[in-house]
């Protein structure tokens, strides 16, 4: 997947696990609370189906989470 398209797919997932937030590339999805514990399980649960990844419980770090553009990052460090 480009990674252009990459970060369409991360904006929508994010969007379906925060539904009415406003997300921009670069929206603080933590510090703002756009997603909370439980939506960022339900992100990465749904980000593990989509991209065909698995990721750790050690790798839930808010680093790999703030934002969508560190989402792709994230992603792409896992071949996506």
């Amino acid at each position: 997947m480009a990674e252009d398209s990459v970060l369409q797919a991360v904006l929508a997932t994010v969007r379906e696990v925060a539904p009415g937030a406003e997300v921009s590339e670069d929206a603080q999805l933590i510090s703002r609370r756009i997603i909370d514990s439980l939506s960022l399980l339900s992100l990465v649960a749904l980000l593990e189906e989509q991209f065909s990844v698995t990721v750790r419980d050690s790798e839930i770090l808010p680093a790999h989470f703030e934002t969508p553009l560190a989402i792709r990052a994230f992603l792409k460090s896992k071949g996506c």
